[in-house]
């Protein structure tokens, strides 16, 4: 159920039909992936399981190939190989296949922050490992696939650096690829810093399409979501900007109208307070309740002057403080705060609009 939505409509376009299996479950569960496939292939005739993270020729083919096309392709000038392993076989098979070529190449492995597959490395003592958005790399078992005596040392990588590397290649490299490329790339980079020889050469594998990968690592609000990208940060200014009630920024009434006036002016712009400004400074505030409230009890009280049943004025906050700050500010007591831009107050914004924006309404 981590798998990207792009990776299941494509089966399920090609005919295939396709089972979701649950991330958190131990290896051994009926629900695990592996054990799932495993059950599904026995329980029909004409089928196989490719069984990948247990399959001798899944690194086979990458010793006979992969491998080969590295060293043919760098001239055999290859110091450094940096994959990370899923199943274990690309970096197993062309990591053994380089290492006969030449006994001094490095192998290394990137794994993502949760995998069990470092903690093993260094320990030989299989360990609890914990989620991670990253796909199709790393694990939660120890397959026979992966050759732990081929590699040479392992760089843990976060969710979030693979993820940010991942859009960078794609916005300033045009590399559209997948998450798992983030960790090779970032892993691989982290080598290069650390190799001080000007005929080092360091290859890693770009080993996916980005076009799997749209509804998350392409995803803005996905990865808002998953704590990855930052939250958009935006002030006060951007919340008046993006009010579409069609009323002025600012609404307002003097000290001297009357209620009758503020009541109209409400309704006419359909708000519930509005700001009493004197000389452009806020010098009080009225509520709709209020003033209907004393207007059912008093009718006499509809020709006073707001600034005699006025409430204390709204706070003043800067157009560039943001939104988070001025949530605080807000309360049942105090619904609205007036905006300062250029040192004039030139809008108002309330409890609604923050809702709205947190909300995402438009």
């Amino acid at each position: 159920d981590k798998m990207s939505q792009e990776k299941a409509r494509l089966l399920r376009a090609l005919g295939a039909e396709v089972i979701i299996t649950p991330t958190a479950v131990p290896p051994d569960h009926p629900e695990n992936y592996i054990m799932k496939g495993r059950a599904i292939a026995a329980a029909h005739p004409n089928a196989i399981f490719a069984d990948q993270h247990y399959n001798p020729v899944n690194p086979e083919v990458h010793y006979r190939t992969t491998g080969p096309e590295l060293w043919e392709q760098t001239k055999g000038q290859i110091t450094h190989f940096v994959c990370s392993p899923g199943t274990g076989g690309t970096v197993s098979g062309a990591g053994r296949f380089l290492k006969e070529k030449n006994a001094r190449i490095r192998v290394i492995a990137g794994d993502p922050a949760g995998s069990i597959y470092t903690e093993y490395a260094r320990t030989r003592r299989k360990t609890e490992g914990h989620p991670y958005k990253v796909e199709g790399i790393g694990g939660d078992k120890l397959p026979t696939s992966l050759h732990w005596d081929v590699i040479d040392e392992w760089v843990t990588v976060s969710d979030k650096d693979a993820m940010l590397m991942t859009r960078r290649l794609a916005k300033e490299e045009a590399l559209f690829a997948g998450g798992s490329t983030g960790v090779n790339v970032v892993a691989a980079l982290d080598v290069a810093r650390r190799v001080n020889d000007p005929k080092a050469l360091v290859v890693t594998v770009l080993a996916d399409t980005g076009e799997r990968y749209l509804s998350k690592v392409f995803n803005d609000e996905w990865l808002r979501e998953n704590q990855i990208l930052e939250a958009e940060r935006v002030s006060v200014a951007q919340l008046l900007e993006a009010r579409n009630s069609g009323a002025p920024p600012l609404i307002s009434v003097a000290p001297t109208a009357t209620v009758r006036q503020a009541l109209n002016l409400m309704s006419t712009y359909n708000v519930s307070q509005l700001p009493v400004l004197d000389a452009g400074d806020g010098v009080g505030a009225v509520s709709e309740p209020a003033l209907m409230a004393r207007a059912l009890e008093d009718p006499a009280a509809l020709d006073q002057p707001v600034q005699d049943v006025m409430d204390a004025p709204f706070p003043v906050v800067d157009a560039d403080l943001p939104v988070e700050r001025l949530t605080s500010l807000l309360s049942r007591e105090t619904p609205a705060a007036l905006v300062r831009r250029d040192g004039k107050i030139a809008g108002i914004v309330t409890r609604y609009d923050v809702l709205h924006q947190l909300a995402g309404i438009r």
